[in-house]
């Protein structure tokens, strides 16, 4: 039931995040000027000149999209804008992103310019120049502006084309250098004491009932499944929720407090681990339920037993796990689900492994021992890392 409840939460807040699109509209006047003032022009734009409709691609809890907004504030002081921003995962925002072939986040378009982030790498007084400069363009532009133009609703054909173009964005975001570090870091999470103690149960059960080593790397393989997905369909619920702005800009004070309680019970617990007193994050309780899922013998029932050890285990890989969605809320959807694939498969990596020398004929008692050897460290390891990471997302210098 329980693992049931979490399916039902991660499917019901895709569905609650994933309508309605975001847009909101800004008529930034130009200050006192008017048009009978006779106000020289402001970097080749007459102050006293329309609206100029100005489109922003942002993202929920920005930093530098706040920044950009900003600074078009500050313009709007000596040129009418109206200012239409769209959030980068709905529909529109797709839509001219695809048709601007914009690159970065914000993307602020003027007419038929496009001024990416990269453009100006935060520096404000360069993109103040830059947004100028496009004014100036637009106002020696007789013609009107661009319209945004939508897909042809009546052509399938081609309204496929139009999706498939806005997925072959995405996926030009991914990076290969942050999907290692991101699987790296689930390596990191996955890699405790938590783990262990339950695989070596696993292990121990399997070779006494049957002996087989070719039934063990089953175990290993499903288990690690369960694991896998459950992991997975948290994650895609949790960053749905993250692209409503309401809940994006208060998860970030609700993610360091986690942080710190996370990172504190780990170091509290190794405390406890080096005085020789019971652990606090105890997993004895579940055993019952993994013999049980033992003694069926089938694939599904190690499926189970690993989707009920992702709950087991959730103290042990939360506060990183967290972290990570947070990193990765910004990118677009698509590329947010393929780097919690990533992380996932960090997170069971080590099961995997692990795993995998047992089945090649590794003894339990070894691997336990390891364990016990050094699971006062890995919880000391786990712990400052978590508490280092507090500040860096508080400050959103990460």
């Amino acid at each position: 039931m329980i693992i049931l409840g979490m399916v039902l939460l991660s499917l019901c807040s895709c569905i609650y995040a994933a309508g309605g699109e975001e847009k909101i509209d800004v008529i930034i006047p130009a200050g006192n000027h008017s048009p009978s003032a006779g106000m020289a022009p402001v970097g080749g734009y007459g102050a006293s000149s329309d609206p100029v409709e100005v489109i922003v691609i942002t993202s929920p809890g920005c930093t530098k999209c706040a920044a950009a907004e900003r600074t078009l504030e500050r313009i709007g002081q000596k040129v009418a804008l109206n200012v239409t921003a769209h959030y980068y995962y709905t529909d529109e925002g797709h839509r001219i992103i695809d048709q601007y072939h914009a690159r970065d986040i914000p993307a602020i378009i003027i007419g038929s310019e496009v001024i990416d982030y990269r453009d100006y790498g935060g520096e404000s007084s360069l993109l103040e120049s830059k947004v100028l400069q496009s004014l100036a363009n637009q106002s020696l532009n007789s013609g009107p502006s661009p319209a945004i133009a939508l897909p042809d609703r009546t052509s399938p054909i081609q309204g496929r084309d139009d999706a498939t173009a806005g997925y072959d964005y995405d996926l030009q975001e991914l990076s290969l250098s942050t999907a290692l570090a991101v699987t790296a870091g689930g390596f990191v999470a996955g890699f405790n004491p938590c783990l262990f103690g339950i695989l070596v149960f696993l292990a121990a059960s399997i070779l006494s009932i049957s002996g087989k080593r070719g039934e063990l790397m089953m175990m290993v393989l499903f288990f690690s499944l369960g694991i896998f997905t459950m992991y997975l369909l948290f994650g895609l619920g949790m960053q749905r929720l993250l692209h409503s702005e309401a809940i994006a800009a208060s998860f970030r004070y609700v993610l360091t407090v986690l942080l710190i309680g996370a990172g504190l019970s780990q170091v509290v617990d190794a405390a406890l681990l080096r005085q020789g007193r019971p652990s606090l994050f105890r997993t004895d309780w579940a055993l019952q339920y993994f013999q049980a899922g033992v003694d069926r013998g089938r694939s599904s029932s190690y499926f189970l037993a690993g989707a009920l050890f992702s709950l087991v285990k959730a103290p042990c890989v939360g506060g990183l796990y967290l972290a990570i969605l947070d990193l990765i809320s910004s990118k677009s959807y698509l590329v947010g689900a393929a780097y919690l694939m990533f992380f996932n498969l960090g997170v069971v990596l080590p099961i995997i492994v692990v795993g995998g020398f047992l089945a090649l004929g590794m003894s339990p008692d070894r691997v336990d021992g390891f364990r016990k050897d050094h699971r006062v460290g890995m919880r000391l390891f786990t712990g400052l890392m978590l508490l280092a990471l507090a500040p860096l997302i508080y400050w959103q210098i990460i």
